[in-house]
């Protein structure tokens, strides 16, 4: 008798440490999607009242994408907008200027200087950087499928390039596919324009100072300047692409679904977040997403331009299998040891018998 109560004490003690680390760990993730909840309530959001409707997956534009310099409380917009409108292309919104917003604010003093740091150690210009740190933690922008409803603001931090591209993305609804091709994908009702013009007065500085450079018709942006993509519904996919020089009419794609890029060329889009920071940011709202605009992928350096998404810290979590995944990866460690220490001392107490 005393060999099977000794025997039944492995499998009680490993059931009370689940139980304890689960409760833990739902009680962390509880925190956590407080935090992203109040994330999500302080992004910017966009109205639709001036632009066209793709249906009711998102809100996009807004009565300030009409009105330079206007404030409102998505920010304001720079006194300076881009005409080009590559492939016909819906604009998003306007670019709002930098800090126009808390939220914006928030993210020029406690993100932005990381990330322009990252960008210059590990992006140069002109190097392959296909081996970067930075892109360590091999993110599949394929898999960008929000797990919750989000609104959703782009920022600009930084280029390297000599075109004037035109970057954009495909909000695909629930349920629908990726498009066929380059061709479906620029041209669907669900594609719109985050940056008509990425060119700036800080381009191939990307760590340097640029309080005193001006924006111009021919250099639009700044780092930090920000525009609002939408709100977005719980499932809806986000693909992402590049017009090579589009401002300048340009009309080579290059696509974040790599099976329609033509060259064969895997890193057009690439991705990282905050916890590859010197200082990591461990439950940040941010995607970090660059982009190569040659063909073939030229000298490699995948830092073209470099845009800030800020998606929700429980999407970013998501997209990183984590942490869901890990615990219940962790809760079957235990279950598998606790299983083990009962048939073996199952075994011993018959053979004491």
């Amino acid at each position: 008798m005393k060999l099977k109560t000794f025997s039944n004490t492995p499998i009680k003690l490993s059931l009370v440490v689940i139980l304890a680390f689960a409760v833990t760990v739902r009680a962390d993730d509880s925190q956590s999607s407080k935090s992203s909840s109040d994330n999500g309530q302080n992004n910017n959001q966009s109205s639709d009242s001036s632009t066209k409707s793709s249906g009711d997956n998102s809100n996009q534009g807004g009565d300030g994408s009409k009105q330079n310099g206007d404030s409102t409380s998505t920010g304001t917009a720079a006194s300076i907008q881009s005409k080009a409108d590559p492939y016909g292309l819906q604009i998003a919104g306007p670019v709002m200027l930098a800090g126009s917003t808390a939220a914006s604010a928030s993210f020029d003093q406690n993100v932005l200087p990381s990330a322009l740091q990252l960008s210059a150690r590990y992006l140069p210009d002109g190097r392959n950087n296909l081996n970067s740190p930075a892109f360590a933690q091999n993110i599949d922008l394929n898999k960008l499928v929000l797990a919750t409803k989000q609104t959703v603001t782009a920022t600009f931090i930084s280029m390297g390039a000599g075109f004037h591209n035109s970057i954009g993305f495909d909000a695909i609804a629930p349920g629908k596919s990726d498009p066929a091709g380059w061709w479906q994908e620029v041209t669907a009702s669900s594609s719109k324009l985050m940056f008509p013009d990425v060119s700036s007065p800080a381009d191939y500085n990307p760590a340097g100072n640029y309080s005193g450079a001006t924006r111009s018709a021919s250099q639009l942006l700044l780092p930090g300047d920000f525009v609002n993509m939408g709100t977005f519904n719980k499932g809806t996919k986000l693909d992402f692409f590049l017009i090579a020089n589009g401002a300048n009419g340009g009309n080579t794609v290059f696509s974040s679904v790599e099976s329609l890029n033509g060259d064969n060329f895997t890193h057009h889009v690439a991705a990282f977040t905050p916890q590859v920071f010197a200082t990591p940011q461990l439950n940040s709202p941010y995607l970090f997403i660059t982009f190569k605009d040659w063909w073939g992928g030229g000298d490699k350096d995948i830092q073209d331009a470099v845009i800030a998404l800020n998606i929700g810290a429980a999407n970013v979590r998501a997209l990183l299998a984590t942490p869901e995944p890990a615990m219940w990866l962790t809760l079957g460690s235990f279950l598998a040891l606790a299983v083990w220490a009962k048939r073996r001392m199952d075994c011993k107490a018959l053979a004491v018998a």
